[in-house]
């Protein structure tokens, strides 16, 4: 016989409120066993399952793919200026 779990159980498992599962429910988004019309459980295969529909990989940036990132502070001239020669320069010049 399957093991069935209780709404609590199972909204532990995939780490969710029991609100969220009964939306997840609702939506058709996670399977359930209807004990009755009042009694919800679910196989916990499927709470794995549901899980796993949900992995996802992030693609990789596309404005930053294959570009290197400088790093320091642009000039209106597009020059790279360090931080410590900015204010360095900034100093001299109030002197």
């Amino acid at each position: 016989m399957t093991e069935l779990l209780t709404s609590e159980e199972a909204a532990e498992r995939i780490h969710v409120s029991t609100k969220t599962l009964r939306q997840l429910r609702r939506n058709g988004h996670i399977r359930y066993v209807a004990v009755t019309d009042r009694k919800i459980r679910y196989r916990p295969e499927d709470c794995d399952e549901y899980l796993e529909s949900r992995a996802r990989k992030a693609p990789g940036c596309p404005s930053t793919r294959g570009r290197v990132l400088r790093t320091g502070t642009s000039t209106s001239s597009g020059k790279v200026v360090g931080f410590t020669a900015r204010r360095d320069a900034r100093g001299s010049a109030r002197h």
